[in-house]
């Protein structure tokens, strides 16, 4: 997980040198409004239903730490749809959307030593790749 944030980090550190970076500016009205966490997950094993579930639930447990207003998880839904959506993505194995009080409190659920243990131990482990996606109301 380190590695991952380290190599984010450089990522954000060579984009902002291209004049290409965004940077949010401190909003104290933000920091009190709900913040929405989705996260896409693609496992090592794909399309494996067992292990779909077993990730399903090992995140149950998160739902019930504080400032978390929603956590839900599960797997792609097959929609019947009217024609073909080149923007539908079903490749992945996983999605997570947690809504969280505030941006204090989603901040303070990444630091949850529960959140921690069952992320890099439990969940990261199973995981090829993913997304997150934060964004706030």
């Amino acid at each position: 997980m380190k590695r991952l944030y380290v190599l984010a980090l450089a990522g954000l550190l060579a984009a902002g040198g291209t004049g290409c970076a965004y940077t949010a500016k401190p909003d104290q009205q933000a920091q009190n409004r709900k913040v929405h966490h989705v996260v896409i997950v693609w496992l090592k094993q794909a399309g494996d239903e067992q292990l779909r579930q077993h990730y399903i639930q090992q995140s149950a447990g998160l739902a019930k730490l504080p400032g978390v207003l929603a956590y839900d998880v599960g797997t792609p839904a097959a929609i019947k749809r009217g024609r073909a959506n080149a923007a539908l993505d079903e490749s992945y194995d996983v999605a997570v959307s947690g809504i969280y009080e505030s941006q204090q409190a989603y901040e303070a659920f990444l630091q949850n030593p529960e959140y921690l243990r069952v992320a890099q131990q439990v969940l990261r482990p199973l995981v090829d790749k993913y997304k997150v996606y934060d964004f706030i109301e």
